[in-house]
């Protein structure tokens, strides 16, 4: 007798268990709809890089290697992944990569990025120019500006 009445306890406690299961699922079901709404686009409005100067030269050509600052404007969400990526388009076709950073995007909708990204520093001496070029990518599209081009042979940047 005893272990029928464990038994029945035991069952009742379980049919409570899936009874209560049942309501958070329902509820939160509810609610992780809501959660997936589809997020706010993410737009770029612009991309700036301050000026290439002596400074950002690499050492052999006199510079210091200062990285550049970017500033980056864009929808007014924080958290949102950003790839920037520098390259060196060389005269002959060629391209040299200066590296990439990521960074999270500020909820002011202004993102300042100051990487040192390898400092440009074309020693061809005229055989190559070069044309520095910064990619900015986020919320699924891609912005490239030109930072400065190089010439090899005067060691000039223009």
């Amino acid at each position: 007798m005893r272990f029928t009445i464990k038994i029945a306890q035991l069952a009742a406690s379980s049919l409570a268990l899936v009874a209560l299961a049942a309501c958070s699922a329902t509820s939160g079901g509810t609610a992780g709809a809501a959660a997936a709404s589809p997020a706010q686009p993410f737009d770029v409005a612009s991309v700036t890089i301050s000026p290439m100067t002596g400074a950002n030269l690499c050492r052999d050509l006199g510079g210091q290697g200062a990285a550049p600052t970017v500033t980056i404007r864009h929808t007014a969400v924080a958290g949102v992944p950003i790839r920037l990526h520098l390259q060196d388009k060389l005269s002959d076709g060629s391209t040299y990569n200066h590296r990439n950073t990521r960074v999270a995007s500020d909820g002011s909708g202004t993102t300042v990025v100051n990487y040192a990204f390898l400092p440009p520093c074309n020693t061809t001496g005229g055989r190559l120019n070069s044309h520095y070029q910064l990619t900015v990518e986020a919320g699924g599209n891609a912005e490239t500006v030109t930072w400065a081009r190089f010439n090899s042979s005067s060691r000039t940047i223009q």
